[in-house]
């Protein structure tokens, strides 16, 4: 069973029926805005009821806010399981970041389109609160920091169609950022 940000436990089942919302409504908006996305489009297109849609989420947002807090998730789930990555600031750890968020290079580019750089943020920031600051000796404005500058080169990485391989860059962000934790 998984828990969401807002502390909901999740069963297989009901976060498959979040994915399916999710993806959804993400495969919508490569060929429409949001704000142009009618609930009832999204739950027609997800074959879920209304219901069901909101007894999940409350808004289009929060479906997007949430995907991006299970990416931000998975990643950690990766991270932790890796031995051959060292800490936080190590270049082994900063290239892991950029290979495992490339896969989610398009939907990063939907959220932009949309002007929601702060679901991107805010799930980042949330990862540094919960998994990086209960054992760092770093303060919560140091990571957010970090998670700032790696969001923001990630981000322009992304724009410029990613010409650079992931170990190009983290060896950029490295020299600028890159330290013993």
């Amino acid at each position: 069973m998984r828990i969401t940000e807002d502390g909901t436990n999740l069963t297989a089942r009901n976060q498959y029926i979040r994915m399916c919302i999710a993806r959804t409504l993400i495969h919508i908006m490569e060929v429409k805005s949001l704000e142009d996305i009618t609930i009832t489009e999204l739950v027609k297109k997800a074959n879920v009821s209304r219901m069901t849609f909101y007894k999940y989420y409350k808004s289009k947002q929060e479906v997007l806010s949430d995907y991006m807090y299970e990416i931000v998730n998975d990643y950690m789930e990766d991270a932790r399981k890796r031995t051959d990555i060292g800490g936080l600031h190590d270049y082994k750890h900063i290239c892991h970041c950029f290979q495992f968020f490339k896969q989610f290079s398009d939907f990063i580019k939907i959220l932009l389109n949309a002007n929601m750089y702060s679901v991107i943020i805010n799930a980042l920031n949330n990862y540094m609160d919960s998994y990086v600051l209960p054992t760092s000796n770093r303060s919560r404005y140091e990571l957010y920091y970090y998670a700032g500058a790696l969001c923001n080169t990630y981000i322009k990485w992304v724009e410029t169609g990613m010409i650079e391989t992931p170990e190009e860059i983290a060896s950029i962000v490295y020299k600028h950022v890159g330290r013993k934790d």
